[in-house]
């Protein structure tokens, strides 16, 4: 399978974007349970990521806010934004440069 492209942009590439909860069908059962869906598009193509709550990250609605946030001051300010992913444990790094790097559960969709 081929690897995916990684998100490393300026702000001013990203033409839009979307910061959702939505309740999708748990891998462990028949459980609904609350995601952050995350669409970037960019000059270059379009990222999507689906992020689940963690001991790091407990309140999914927080972690939607701190991405919008954090999305909106990279647009209109022009700052770096990178995601990088640790596929072998589903991570993703969300950094932002001059507001900090987080690390959640989740991966490129």
């Amino acid at each position: 399978m081929p690897r995916k492209k990684q998100l490393k942009v300026s702000g001013n590439s990203i033409t839009s974007f979307s910061v959702q909860v939505k309740q999708v069908k748990s891998d462990h059962g028949d459980v609904l349970i609350d995601i952050v869906d995350l669409q970037i598009s960019t000059i270059d193509g379009v990222y999507k990521y689906d992020i689940r709550k963690d001991v790091r990250a407990p309140d999914i609605y927080a972690t939607r806010d701190y991405i919008e946030n954090s999305l909106e001051k990279a647009k209109k300010e022009f700052l770096k934004v990178e995601i990088s992913e640790y596929t072998e444990r589903m991570y993703l790094f969300f950094d932002v440069k001059s507001i900090g790097r987080v690390q959640y559960t989740g991966y490129r969709v």
